[in-house]
């Protein structure tokens, strides 16, 4: 039976709000939640302070199993103001809160109506983690998205038919918008405040926030590749890229690699790539550029003496290495990353 009062308001509303929806569960994700709340409530606010009345605005509710605390991850519990079965109708946009989804993703009711409710809504969004609620839902089959990038390989496993970047900030196939690790739901409110509105009040928004309003770079520069440290099951590859990671500017092409495994390059090359899941080359470019990252970050080295102590040898090749893995340069990873601590 539908919540009265919703229904009530909603009639109200109709062409004066668009109606937010975030959808939360225990251990939720708590900034998945009021990141993109508080970017649609700040957008409210300039749309009448800049005078555009003539737009739709934006309200939000909250829903969970039922209305009360919902617990998050950290402890910090969120009011429900609505039971999400209460509602069938009335929502423009639809937020799927992540965190820790492994009940909720296998929760049937909630799973149910995520899957019912999404051809009602003008679109359907997920944040971080949450991509595996629209997932279980049968909402990403054959669709471009993306999730936090500790999850990335998790969700692409699980569902093979799902094109999985985890590069990317966020992401929109047709009316599925799906974004990365937890602050990437600002990121992705913040393009569906443009998307609606426009970049006057987007950018307003982002001031107001102290946020970037389209931050520089994707979920790459974020993460260090965790490959790099995954074991084989053999141990005289973990000893070679055990001594690859300690002598980034060794030289790593496939000749001296396989002298240094006393076997001929091709028999090399097929043991690695069979072992490791990747070439020799691309573990090569992950160990000299995660020595990188780690320079830029902790020392004041110039970046020509960091290129060649990594093994790049010059620093354009370092710049071309980071724009493609973390969709950065390395002047403007060491802005942003680079530890107060150093004089």
């Amino acid at each position: 039976m539908m919540n009265t009062q919703f229904s009530r308001q909603q009639s109200q509303d109709v062409g004066r709000f668009r109606r937010i929806g975030f959808l939360v569960f225990p251990e939720c994700e708590i900034l998945d939640v009021c990141g993109p709340l508080e970017t649609f409530f700040w957008a409210d606010h300039w749309l009448g302070r800049l005078g555009k009345t003539e737009e739709t605005g934006y309200r939000s509710v909250i829903m969970a199993a039922t209305p009360g605390p919902v617990r998050s991850m950290s402890g910090l519990e969120i009011i429900a103001t609505h039971a999400y079965s209460e509602i069938s109708e009335g929502l423009d946009t639809l937020v799927v809160a992540g965190g820790n989804v492994e009940h909720a993703s296998k929760d049937a009711a909630l799973v149910g109506w995520v899957r019912s409710m999404a051809p009602r809504a003008r679109r359907v969004a997920s944040i971080c983690s949450g991509a595996f609620i629209l997932a279980a839902a049968g909402l990403l089959h054959q669709r471009r998205v993306t999730t936090h990038w500790l999850f990335s390989d998790l969700l692409a496993a699980a569902y093979p038919s799902i094109e999985v970047d985890a590069s990317m900030l966020f992401v929109r196939d047709g009316n599925i918008y799906t974004s990365g690790g937890i602050t990437a739901g600002i990121d992705l409110a913040l393009g569906l405040v443009e998307e609606d509105v426009g970049q006057e009040v987007m950018l307003a928004v982002a001031r107001t926030m102290v946020v970037f309003p389209r931050r520089p770079g994707g979920q790459s520069q974020f993460s260090a590749y965790t490959s790099v440290t995954e074991k084989s099951r053999r141990p005289d590859i973990n000893q070679l890229r055990t001594w690859m990671m300690a002598h980034p500017e060794a030289d790593f092409s496939v000749q001296a690699l396989a002298d240094r495994m006393s076997t001929s390059p091709r028999s090399f090359s097929r043991l690695f790539l069979s072992e490791t899941g990747e070439t020799p080359a691309r573990f090569a470019e992950k160990v000299r550029a995660e020595s990188a990252r780690c320079k830029l970050e902790q020392t004041s080295l110039p970046v020509e003496s960091i290129a060649r102590e990594c093994g790049f040898g010059d620093p354009e090749r370092m710049r071309r290495t980071f724009q493609r893995l973390y969709h950065t340069s390395p002047a403007d990873y060491r802005a942003r990353f680079r530890s107060t601590q150093i004089a």
